[in-house]
């Protein structure tokens, strides 16, 4: 099954908005668009709600996928311009299973609860709660919105580890790298020159997103805080895997 959750991360807003919407393309190597995801930001100076859905598209993709459907919804407060997560929760469906994942997030005594439920044919078979053994603010979502202000200098060589609830299983790392002269080039021809203000990167999300081992993604963010593409490349039978805002 196509783990199109994790690819969905890089679908970010304008974190001081009210009201944003976005639309992404996924794109699998030669075999062109299999994805796509609409998504929302309703947020104001106290609280503020993401909604994200996913769907497949074309015969080959809903094939491969059993039809996959996902939801991710993440809410929470505001802190000093901040997204920060109470709850991060993933809807799935495919076939003849559904499954919901809810993050919980307990601030005061920073701890992170992981809530898993799966149903087949509309009959439950897995119910597990269990507490994690790290503590973040931001979630898989929210951890983009943020970057603008977590990250000040977005030119100078330097590497970002972050704890995003939803990420790495372990810990939630996820590592984020403002790449040195050399590498930058590299990234630019791949994912094509930026306007002015825009901004390359690559995350690492320490957890095999297909067949790559560790999940590395290469960014191009524009200046408001959206980014604009993503390339997970060379992929064993599936080349590039992009995303793309349209």
């Amino acid at each position: 099954m196509l783990r199109i959750s994790y690819i969905f991360i890089f679908l970010l807003f304008v974190a001081n908005a009210k009201n944003i919407e976005v639309n992404y393309s996924v794109e699998f190597g030669i075999v062109g668009e299999v994805a796509k995801v609409h998504a929302k930001l309703i947020s104001d100076s106290k609280f503020y709600t993401l909604d994200a859905k996913v769907s497949v598209v074309g015969n080959i993709a809903k094939a491969v996928t059993n039809n996959l459907k996902e939801r991710h919804i993440s809410k929470g407060h505001m802190l000093n311009d901040l997204l920060v997560t109470d709850m991060y929760q993933m809807i799935k469906s495919y076939g003849k299973y559904t499954s919901t994942t809810i993050y919980s997030v307990d601030h005061k005594k920073k701890k992170v609860t992981r809530h898993y439920k799966k149903w087949k044919n509309g009959k439950i078979i897995i119910d597990k709660k269990i507490k994690l053994g790290y503590y973040g603010k931001d979630d898989m979502m929210t951890l983009f919105l943020n970057l603008n202000k977590h990250i000040k200098n977005k030119i100078k060589a330097k590497n970002y580890i972050f704890k995003a609830v939803g990420a790495d299983r372990k810990n939630g790392r996820v590592d984020i790298d403002i790449l040195t002269s050399s590498k930058l080039k590299e990234i630019k021809n791949l994912l094509g020159k930026g306007k002015k203000g825009e901004w390359y990167s690559t995350v690492v999300m320490h957890r095999k997103l297909y067949h790559s081992k560790k999940g590395e993604l290469a960014v191009r963010m524009s200046s408001d805080g959206i980014v604009d593409k993503a390339v997970l490349k060379d992929l064993i039978f599936f080349g590039d895997i992009r995303i793309i805002r349209q």
